[in-house]
């Protein structure tokens, strides 16, 4: 925060939201000042997004005032205010250039002519300051996420010059490019911008923030200095409870019994990939985008052709298939629960009990249906906790971290041996995440072998008794729980020397 400054940009006072006759957001009160980078967090369905649309003038609040330089206003036009969002689906046209896309609002020229050559002069001098090398004639599809998001932001500082709000900015971005966007959010408030940024990366709160707010069930519960504060304090403020079970700890393996063994897969995207884990044992594989992790756990359970073998309980698996590979106990779960795992438009109790359906089936001489479904579904989500209000409620009505929950609990209907799960918490709140990793680490306890795919290192190192790493895809790297040591991971993970460690 800018101390020489001593009236904020942008102020709420009791802000309320209500969506038929449910108020959804009460009593929120906070400043923004010039050079502020305010972290915005809480579980999903806390009322971030509600705030967010209600900060940048897309939805009029219910009650309360929102103050712009200390002057109350009926209407925040949000753009006319200085005041502008980068949301988590970016609004970018594809087929048009980058320099369209940032001036799309506001045209240089006059009515019956575009100013092209300014149009390009006020985009190269935007792209300069933001220290991005990115052409303005490229068209928007020819670049990578990191760089859109590059445009997005660009775009948004077009139009608003006093407060930016982004909405999870880092959710498709390599670690390279994230570090660049953090780069490009020290610059804007050492201009004085204020930026209220969204994430459930915690990590990256303490990284670009030096204030708070903590959002639940849409109130206010917390605001402050990040240095006052640990992230364990934080995430119990964000969930209402405290963590008491920790992720960081996690029993040891005993015994040696091998429930997977995989020997010289090999395929397009990966080479020589050979590992084995225990009954009980937790083994993470960590990577940059592009190393061949999802293609590695792909090819385990039968999902894309391979050479090498699989081996399931000491036995060598013939012809890997999706069907044979469950009749082994092996389960999977993919990367995008939305695309690959779930059937979006169907009841939970559908999604629940698909993995496992021939146990439910009753065959009459004149009628098929289904006995107990129900109640086993039933049970499934209250030990899982899922915040539903029936079984029955399609899966495309829940929050990322429930439908996460769904997927999981799928297999464990099942009661799978060997789990492979490909990002578990990718896109869920903290809570859920904490629920995500209990639950995985109680079926290691009772002696499931795990196989997990993340690019959350942190999430890794809680979880895991090993870790692999790939690069480029290869295993170039294996670390005990005693060595585990994020810098050498990363270094490893992101070395351009091809040899392997």
């Amino acid at each position: 925060m800018n101390g020489n400054t001593t009236t904020p940009l942008l102020s709420f006072r009791g802000l309320k939201k209500s969506f038929s006759g449910k108020t959804v957001v009460d009593g929120i009160s906070f400043d923004l000042y010039p050079g502020q980078v305010v972290g915005l967090v809480g579980e999903n369905g806390a009322g971030k997004s509600t705030t967010k649309n209600m900060l940048c003038g897309l939805l009029e609040p219910t009650g309360g005032q929102i103050l712009v330089d200390g002057h109350v206003v009926e209407r925040n036009e949000g753009h006319a205010h200085g005041i502008s969002a980068v949301h988590q689906e970016l609004s970018l046209f594809g087929s048009l250039t980058v320099a369209e896309n940032m001036c799309i609002g506001s045209m240089p020229g006059s009515r019956l002519r575009i100013d092209w050559r300014e149009m390009e002069r006020i985009v190269r001098e935007q792209l300069d300051f933001l220290g991005m090398d990115i052409d303005p004639h490229a068209t928007v599809n020819s670049l990578g996420a990191g760089m859109q998001q590059i445009v997005e932001i660009g775009k948004a500082l077009l139009h608003a010059d006093k407060v930016l709000i982004l909405d999870e900015p880092t959710t498709s971005l390599t670690a390279v490019e994230r570090e660049k966007l953090f780069l490009i959010l020290d610059k804007l408030r050492d201009r004085g911008i204020a930026i209220v940024f969204i994430s459930h990366f915690l990590e990256e709160i303490y990284r670009v923030c030096d204030s708070y707010i903590v959002l639940r069930d849409g109130q206010q519960v917390a605001s402050g200095q990040l240095a006052d504060v640990t992230q364990r304090q934080l995430e119990a403020l964000m969930v209402g409870r405290s963590f008491e079970n920790s992720p960081d700890t996690i029993r040891p393996v005993t015994g040696s019994c091998e429930a997977l063994r995989v020997e010289n897969l090999g395929s397009a995207d990966f080479r020589d990939i050979s590992f084995a884990v225990q009954r009980g044992e937790i083994v993470g594989i960590a990577g940059l985008m592009g190393a061949g992790r999802t293609e590695v756990a792909e090819a385990i359970f039968g999902l894309r052709p391979a050479t090498g073998d699989v081996h399931v309980h000491g036995k060598v698996v013939p012809e890997r298939s999706v069907a044979g590979m469950k009749r082994l106990g092996v389960c999977y779960l993919p990367e995008d629960r939305r695309v690959n795992g779930l059937f979006l438009n169907r009841a939970v109790r559908e999604n629940l009990s698909v993995a496992a359906i021939s146990r439910f089936i009753r065959r009459g001489l004149f009628k098929l249906g289904f006995s107990g479904e129900r109640q086993a579904t039933q049970a499934v989500v209250d030990s899982a906790g899922i915040a539903i209000p029936h079984i029955n409620v399609r899966v495309d009505a829940l929050s990322g971290g429930n439908q996460q929950k769904v997927l999981l609990s799928r297999w464990m209907a099942t009661e799978p041996e060997v789990l492979v799960l490909d990002e578990p918490t990718k896109g869920v709140d903290i809570g859920a995440k904490f629920d995500i990793h209990t639950r995985i680490r109680e079926l290691a306890e009772h002696g499931a072998a795990v196989v997990v795919v993340s690019s959350d290192l942190p999430e890794l190192l809680q979880l895991s008794h090993r870790i692999l790493v790939m690069r480029k895809g290869r295993l170039v790297g294996e670390f005990s729980r005693e060595e585990f040591d994020s810098v050498r991971i990363i270094s490893l993970a992101a070395s351009v020397d091809d040899k392997v460690a």
